[in-house]
């Protein structure tokens, strides 16, 4: 074949042929999170949930410390949007960490800016990767499940608020 910028043109279309799924899924990617991005511009305090708004706002004026222990680099983006950027004292997400759930470093990390231990804090997780990273950084759980029992967790309720009852 032709040298190309020292390949030949054969290895070259190999080469090109190999990258291309690699070049796809990164566009791909790239086109979710601005779709995402855009999506997340629309979200207003309007869209969050009754039950979440009360239990936030209850948990507040009961004293507890609440902190974000997310992986999405977009969280202060949402909770500014949805006008919960004031409920939390600490907020550990994608930005801050190298590892996602199930490692518990967002965790660990929401804990230490509260100034906090693991054994000191509850988790509330919806999500299995959640818990195990909760289980994995020794705290305690609180799973939010539609089943009754959830035997990851500590404890099991079905919805947010349930908190109230229970803290």
């Amino acid at each position: 074949g032709y040298p190309y910028f020292g390949y030949t043109l054969s290895c070259v279309i190999v080469l090109f042929l190999l990258m291309t799924p690699v070049l796809t899924m990164r566009i791909l990617a790239e086109e979710k999170n601005r779709i995402y991005r855009e999506y997340l511009q629309t979200m207003r305090p309007s869209d969050l949930s009754e039950d979440t708004r009360y239990t936030l706002q209850t948990l507040r004026k009961r004293g507890y410390l609440l902190a974000i222990g997310s992986s999405s680099k977009n969280t202060r983006q949402i909770l500014t949007q949805l006008g919960l950027e004031h409920f939390f004292d600490a907020v550990a997400d994608g930005t801050q960490i190298t590892r996602s759930k199930p490692d518990p470093e967002v965790f660990l990390l929401a804990a230490s800016l509260l100034g906090i231990s693991p054994e000191q804090a509850i988790v509330i997780e919806d999500a299995e990767s959640g818990v195990q990273a909760a289980e994995a950084g020794h705290f305690r759980v609180i799973g939010i499940r539609s089943k009754e029992n959830d035997p990851n967790s500590d404890i099991t309720i079905k919805k947010l608020s349930d908190l109230t009852e229970i803290l």
